[in-house]
């Protein structure tokens, strides 16, 4: 009697101890395997092979379509592919991190819609402070000859020591990319803004420090240069 006791004892012990793994089998079971998707998807960010990680993404929303997480990789996936109008799409339905809403605005800008793009920019400067976000802003605002607002934003970005640190990619009309500051590329942008309103001298002045801080500025050693020049008789 006793040695039955012990049995039953070591009977429910062991039910007991199999019930919650029986249950979470169960539940893994009824759950799509994703692994090979998100196999496919790494290895074609390794080889850089972004349409086999692509297609590995849509899989992996036919399994999972309510998985934020895959939005925001498609996201990311297709604005690395130039795809702006797509990547604005997956965005929608990703969760809205920062990386997010900087992918929406960069895509609204690079799509050309510069009003749209504008107030996310200034959005994510007021969350940020970053002079990327600042500067994009402030180009934005002079695109739409809003130059009190520029201005505004110009003086606020002088400040930001980052601005100091930090590099930007200028690119001149014929093609030629320089590196430089955020806080040259500031000064050049209030060179060009000051043109725009007609004061010559103070543009030539912000030229001037632009250059001085970037010597090898190619933009806004063009700038100064035009500012050299004499002014044509009417």
């Amino acid at each position: 009697m006793k040695k039955n006791t012990n049995f039953c004892i070591l009977f429910l012990f062991l039910l007991a101890f199999s019930f919650p793994n029986l249950l979470l089998a169960q539940k893994n079971k009824s759950q799509p395997d994703t692994s090979n998707a998100w196999s496919a998807y790494r290895n074609g960010l390794m080889f850089n092979d972004l349409d086999v990680a692509k297609n590995a993404l849509f899989e992996l929303l036919v399994l999972q379509p309510e998985n934020k997480a895959i939005y925001d990789s498609l996201a990311h996936m297709y604005f690395r592919m130039g795809a702006y109008a797509q990547a604005i799409q997956a965005t929608e339905k990703a969760t809205p991190t920062g990386a997010i809403k900087e992918i929406t605005a960069y895509s609204h800008r690079n799509l050309g819609d510069i009003k749209t793009a504008l107030p996310l920019f200034e959005e994510l400067y007021k969350s940020t402070n970053s002079p990327e976000n600042g500067y994009q802003v402030a180009t934005m605002q002079f695109a739409l000859k809003r130059f009190g607002e520029c201005m505004e934003t110009i003086e606020k970005l002088k400040v930001n020591p980052d601005s100091k640190t930090r590099k930007v990619v200028i690119s001149t009309d014929q093609g030629e990319n320089n590196q430089v500051s955020y806080s040259a590329a500031i000064e050049n942008l209030t060179g060009v803004l000051y043109l725009e309103m007609g004061k010559p001298e103070m543009a030539k002045s912000a030229f001037e420090r632009a250059v001085a801080e970037e010597p090898d500025f190619i933009l806004a050693k063009k700038n100064l240069e035009s500012t050299n020049k004499p002014t044509p008789a009417k």
